[in-house]
């Protein structure tokens, strides 16, 4: 009796152990299947999911999770495919439409400077005006989202003077302050020195400035100052109607506050969201008692 008792013991010890060691063998591959899905995250890593537990369920599921992935990088490998076909194809159309557009935007310029035009014929012609220029800042802005997409516009960095940069673009927009009676402020530190693209700063100055000019009410300013470590520039403006903004989409392409009465393409702060991801910038956007402003943390 104590002999079978004793066999009886030991194999349920043996049991025990299998089951023990069974058990720690599952947690083990759990683990490893967690880091290796991990590493999947990596678009750059192509090693399969291994398993060193032959245990036929585990295998199996190492295998589906292998033909998942295999699958799931074959479709992004696809979709960046044809991402880049789709920026090549809007990349040309783009250049088809500035050519003819500016030399149609030049003869109707010459036909206005002209003055031989009836009063309803000038009235026809400046609508004329106002859609070619339309259709010519949106073929620029999809050029330019074209060039940011395809991934081949490579950043050219080096050392500018933002104070003196930004100073530069908002004398330019001297003439539509004035005309409107714009009350103007400015705060921007001199000598601040930082490392960009020309290019990429200059579209998004040249974007920011746009994008006062259509919606100011009637005030407009810019501060550009350092805090701590980085460098912020803000440029604010106040709105005529407030009410009609979603400041969560402002940075979403093609949204304007109201389509129906303001000009541009409604790409115009997209890009600029673009470009600042593009330069590892950060741009918020803000609506306080009327005020819209956006800042840029460099």
């Amino acid at each position: 009796m104590e002999i079978l008792l004793g066999t009886v013991c030991v194999c349920l010890l043996v049991i025990l152990c299998v089951l023990l060691w069974k058990y720690i063998s599952v947690k083990k591959n759990i683990r490893h299947f967690s880091e290796e899905l991990e590493k999947l995250k990596d678009s750059d890593y192509r090693q399969p999911l291994k398993v060193s537990d032959f245990d036929k369920d585990i295998v199996e599921l190492a295998v589906k999770v292998n033909e998942h992935t295999d699958i799931q990088r074959k479709l992004g490998n696809d979709y960046e495919q044809s991402k880049k076909q789709l920026s090549t194809v809007i990349s040309g159309i783009s250049h088809d439409f500035r050519t003819p557009l500016t030399a149609s935007l030049g003869y109707l310029q010459m036909i206005e400077k002209s003055g031989e035009l009836s009063e309803k014929n000038a009235e026809y012609l400046g609508i004329a005006m106002q859609k070619n220029q339309y259709l010519k800042e949106l073929s620029d802005e999809f050029f330019e989202l074209s060039k940011i997409d395809s991934g081949k516009e490579q950043l050219n960095m080096e050392d500018v003077n933002l104070s003196n940069i930004l100073t530069d673009h908002i004398l330019e927009q001297h003439s539509w302050i004035a005309a409107r009676n714009i009350a103007a402020g400015f705060d921007i530190t001199d000598g601040i020195i930082i490392q960009t693209d020309i290019h990429f700063l200059t579209r998004i100055l040249n974007n920011l400035m746009s994008n006062a000019q259509k919606y100011t009410a009637d005030s407009f300013s810019a501060s550009l100052k350092r805090d701590g470590g980085r460098t912020v520039l803000t440029v604010a403006n106040t709105l005529s109607d407030s009410g009609s903004m979603d400041i969560d989409k402002v940075f979403e392409p093609f949204y304007r506050m109201d389509s129906r009465t303001t000009g541009g393409s409604g790409l115009g702060l997209y890009v600029v969201k673009k470009l600042c991801d593009k330069l590892n910038w950060t741009v918020t956007a803000k609506l306080t008692n009327n005020v819209f402003s956006v800042k840029i943390s460099i």
